[in-house]
């Protein structure tokens, strides 16, 4: 059963929460180092005390994660996530299976789907809220519970459906979504048994992705330095044992990635902190994966994104380890042929992008990049070329905002940015709406968050 949570909904422009996280709350994929949480409960606690020292702190985070590629991963997956932090004393005790919970309701959505909703990945369960653009906030819709109180490491909403994983037992959940947000448990995924999900220590990001017409799902083993291949017929996941990728020998994954056409699957490798090199297979019609001429090749990108034509990717080497500031944008034309082109694109000075976001929908050519590598840092902001793979900077990038991660809505309308300026275990969530302005200047609505994996959705009308 999923744990009480009280709520809150700020107002835009709201200050940063000073309401404490519960250590058996912990929200997050895996576990933070002690002393680095006693350090930002000092820093809560001393709101006074001088830059310089906060400064020392995050510089003694930066070396303890230079030294354990798993802290490295914790850093970044807390950056990247986020959790409602609230008042207004709701408390939800939903079943798994059973969203009990009644919807936030009223406000407006200027999205053309049904909604735009975010789930949530806590300990013992998911919570879903729906972006309320009219009072400028995120409103509860609903819970599901699991059988863990360990959050969820990984998420993906493929279609109408809802995907967790669970590395701590082995398993992941899966939900339909329903029009109003709820979610409805899958029959043959509560859970699912993944034995191997608890050997995927060193994991990015992106460890389970969904081809774009929705209908596979890969899923990262780096144990076995594979990658298992899932059909998906009425949400459920059936594995199907033919297509089980077999990495080239030494090869440890750590993120995966599809072009916005779903003819490629493209693997990162972990070598120490960084990416030496990126393996490409090709997606046949039986469901096989095929390696490219000339897979793998030598790259840095660790974490990759596809604009829906198909004709680019766009990715970052998280730059942890070697400062890259650099994102790289990759030519897939001649890729069947064994031409991995790839174009270095520098960004703003000081600036090391951790994570990209680039807009999924079809003609979306926004892409922002984030940087947790430094507190306070900005975000940056580009359109992509969708003829040349030129990337050129919008207008008042580096935009005024401290951004750890973001990522888009699937319609593409809208850019949730968490805020880094208040550290790791209290921030800020804003929505921009990137159809009206890509400036990041105005957010439309704006919520105080903890960490825990997410994923935007749209329902559809």
């Amino acid at each position: 059963m999923g744990q009480g949570v009280t709520f809150v909904t700020l107002p835009v422009g709201y200050g940063a929460p000073t309401i404490g996280v519960k250590s058996e709350f912990p929200r997050s994929s895996c576990e933070v180092p002690r002393d680095f949480l006693a350090k930002k409960k000092i820093e809560s606690a001393n709101p006074g005390e001088s830059d310089s020292r906060r400064k020392t702190e995050h510089s003694d985070w930066g070396r303890s994660v230079k030294m354990n590629v798993r802290v490295m991963w914790v850093f970044v997956v807390l950056a990247a996530t986020t959790w409602l932090a609230g008042c207004g004393h709701y408390v939800c005790g939903a079943t798994f299976g059973n969203s009990s919970c009644s919807s936030g309701g009223g406000g407006g959505n200027t999205n053309a789907g049904g909604g735009t909703y975010l789930f949530i990945a806590d300990a013992g369960g998911i919570q879903g809220e729906v972006l309320d653009t009219t009072d400028k906030t995120m409103k509860l819709t609903g819970t599901a519970s699991v059988s863990t109180n360990v959050p969820g490491s990984w998420m993906a909403v493929v279609k109408n459906y809802l995907y967790t994983g669970y590395p701590g037992i082995n398993a992941i959940y899966g939900w339909s979504i329903n029009g109003d947000g709820t979610l409805t448990g899958i029959t043959g995924m509560d859970p699912l048994s993944v034995p191997y999900l608890s050997g995927n220590t060193q994991s990015g990001l992106q460890t389970m992705v969904a081809n774009p017409a929705g209908t596979l799902m890969f899923v990262l083993d780096q144990a076995s330095d594979a990658v298992h291949v899932y059909q998906i017929a009425s949400g459920v996941l059936t594995e199907l044992s033919s297509s089980l990728l077999t990495l080239p020998s030494g090869f440890t994954p750590v993120n995966l990635a599809m072009d916005g056409q779903g003819k490629y699957l493209f693997v990162s490798n972990i070598a120490g902190l960084a990416t030496t090199q990126v393996a490409v297979y090709s997606l046949g019609s039986n469901n096989v994966l095929t390696a490219v001429t000339g897979s793998p090749f030598n790259s840095v990108e660790q974490q990759m994104q596809g604009e829906s034509s198909g004709k680019f990717m766009v990715g970052t080497s998280i730059g942890t380890a070697t400062g890259d500031q650099n994102l790289y944008v990759v030519t897939l034309s001649g890729l069947q042929s064994g031409a991995f082109t790839e174009t270095a694109v520098p960004t703003a000075s000081g600036f090391v992008p951790t994570s990209v976001a680039v807009q999924p929908n079809s003609g979306g050519n926004l892409v922002y990049a984030f940087d947790f590598n430094s507190l306070n840092a900005p975000a940056v902001g580009y359109t992509l070329d969708l003829t040349a793979g030129g990337l050129t900077a919008i207008s008042g990038s580096p935009f005024s905002i401290s951004a750890s991660n973001g990522q888009f809505d699937p319609n593409g309308t809208y850019l949730f940015v968490v805020e880094s300026s208040t550290g790791v275990s209290s921030s800020i969530l804003d929505a921009y709406d990137v159809s009206t302005s890509p400036a990041l200047a105005n957010p439309v609505a704006s919520v105080g968050w903890s960490v825990g994996v997410w994923q935007a959705y749209d329902a559809p009308q």
